[in-house]
């Protein structure tokens, strides 16, 4: 599908041209009033991309709220549930991990709910979210989670991400690229943050520059990957991995999982791509378990986000082992949430 859509991407850019006019609009009408957003009693920190994915927001979602409970600050985590079954509003944690299953409010809401020790609300409307986060934990500051785009919910801080490891110059506007919006809106940031830039081997030059002429604080933010554990036992896994290993992924962005196990020390003898938000079934499993067989693979290797979705087949996949993800902002990254944060309210 991705081969397919990319050779018939141009022929849609008038489609692209217009979708992009029309999201200029919605964002002018909420600026002007026309359309109406909703200030909570606590301050909001916008995570968010450009791009249909694969920026690394929900570990750096993660980071930020663990960094803000580790300075003493309540904060909450807002997330629409995407392609879980509930609407919300829904307590998916309260900082103590998962209430709901993954097939409930979704893979990224379930894996924000099992690794963070701030509380989880899932809601497609993210206003009732706000209500009930602050209502039920009376938090300080909701971190609003894929939310450059969500304007009916204000927010004192909105974080832009863009994966140093893509060419984003090269795309349009969503249906003839992978752009939700023109590039003009990132006027409306309040920092753009360049991810993964260790595993991007040399930032795009280009990329760079464009992102320096909107004159926004700028952030380069490497993503380092975690001991690998066994699937189903966080923290158990050992200190090398098997030397055969068959991986699979099902990620916005496949392709930066794929790069980053060239520095495991072992040999790579499959890889399977998956599309975003997958849902695995046994008879995938089954698929999975016929490849590496093939390919006289020893393990499998997978990604936290998918690992949360495979519990039910821990049995079959054996052994399996999961690669987290998390990102390492430098001080200077830190200060800045601190100084804006403080700069609206006493902490």
């Amino acid at each position: 599908m991705e081969k397919i859509w990319s050779k018939v991407a141009p022929l849609f850019a008038p489609l692209g041209f217009l979708y992009g006019v029309l999201m200029l609009l919605r964002r002018k009408a909420y600026r002007k009033g026309f359309l109406a957003a909703y200030r909570p009693r606590a301050l909001v920190i916008s995570v968010g991309n450009l791009t249909l994915g694969g920026e690394g927001k929900t570990p750096l979602v993660l980071w930020l709220a663990n960094f803000l409970e580790a300075k003493g600050i309540r904060a909450a985590i807002l997330t629409k549930g995407y392609r879980g079954k509930l609407k919300g509003p829904a307590i998916a944690s309260r900082g103590e991990g998962p209430l709901l299953r993954p097939d409930e409010i979704g893979d990224e809401a379930f894996l924000l709910a099992l690794k963070s020790k701030s509380p989880v609300m899932v809601a497609r409307d993210r206003v009732q979210g706000a209500f009930w986060a602050i209502k039920e934990f009376e938090a300080e500051i909701l971190i609003l989670d894929d939310g450059f785009q969500h304007l009916r919910l204000e927010r004192d801080l909105d974080l832009v991400l863009f994966s140093a490891e893509k060419n984003h110059l090269a795309q349009r506007v969503f249906p003839a690229g992978r752009l939700r919006e023109p590039w003009a809106v990132l006027k409306e940031a309040s920092a753009l943050l360049l991810t993964k830039i260790n595993q991007a081997g040399e930032v795009d030059k280009a990329l760079y520059k464009k992102l320096k002429s909107f004159q926004k604080p700028l952030f380069r933010i490497p993503y380092k990957h975690l001991r690998p554990y066994l699937l189903g036992k966080p923290g158990e896994g050992p200190s090398t991995l098997p030397f055969k290993i068959f991986a699979f992924a099902g990620l916005g962005d496949n392709h930066s999982f794929c790069r980053s196990l060239k520095d495991l020390g072992c040999e790579i003898v499959g890889f399977w791509p998956f599309p975003d938000h997958v849902k695995y079934n046994k008879q995938l499993v089954e698929h999975l378990l016929k490849k590496a067989k093939a390919l006289k693979a020893e393990a499998f290797l997978t990604t936290e986000k998918d690992a949360v979705k495979l519990l039910e087949f821990q049995k079959l996949l054996k052994p399996c082992y999961v690669l987290p993800l998390e990102p390492a902002p430098g001080r200077d990254f830190e200060e800045f949430i601190l100084q804006r944060i403080r700069h609206r309210a006493r902490f």
